[in-house]
């Protein structure tokens, strides 16, 4: 038999300063096999989000190298120790008891709406889909609105249909897809010219 190379292995800390870098490090993580214990996005004025990695000596020293070449994270702590692990949660435990509360932030939305959990997340994007269709089938004009208007890029209106598209399709609700396809062919029509 041939002996098995041990390599050390560290819990690792990664901090990313924005959306794209921090796709950037995702994807490298994945394309290597590195084991994300967890990823949070935060977005905050400092930082955008955070990955908690497990992995070996080896695969983190070409992480340190590719990071030098193409920007993958903007901060990392190496957890060797039970204390430097335990130091780190509580310095993210005082960041997000400075940072003001997500939840606080939205209580005073135009309607009654808290986040919770995931459910509630779903239940929001359900009523919001369920609004938009009702809208396009009472108002032509509303149709003619969300056409024209210049708030919604055109690949955002197309990426809106196609995820509403994409929620009645699971529903089984066909007719309803129907006319969310006349919606973005207008939407696409309106763009042509």
């Amino acid at each position: 038999m041939t002996k098995y190379k041990k390599h050390r292995e560290f819990e690792v800390d990664l901090l990313s300063y924005d959306g794209a870098q921090h796709l950037r490090l995702h994807g490298w993580l994945k394309r290597n096999d590195v084991l994300i214990k967890s990823e949070t996005i935060h977005n905050s004025d400092e930082t955008f989000g955070r990955f908690f990695i497990f992995i070996n000596n080896i695969m983190l020293e070409q992480l340190k190298e590719e990071n030098m070449e193409r920007g993958l994270f903007c901060d990392i702590d190496v957890m060797n120790t039970e204390n430097e692990r335990w130091n780190i949660i509580k310095k993210l435990d005082k960041e997000n008891d400075e940072r003001e509360n997500l939840l606080d932030k939205i209580q005073d939305f135009m309607f009654s709406f808290q986040i919770k959990d995931k459910d509630d997340i779903e239940k929001f994007l359900s009523e919001a889909n369920e609004t938009s269709l009702k809208l396009f089938k009472q108002n032509e004009s509303f149709v003619d609105d969300y056409v024209t208007t210049k708030e919604l890029t055109y690949e955002d209106k197309l990426k809106d249909i196609d995820l509403m598209i994409e929620a009645f399709i699971e529903q089984e609700r066909y007719e309803d897809c129907a006319l969310l396809v006349k919606v973005k062919n207008k939407v696409k029509q309106f763009y042509k010219k």
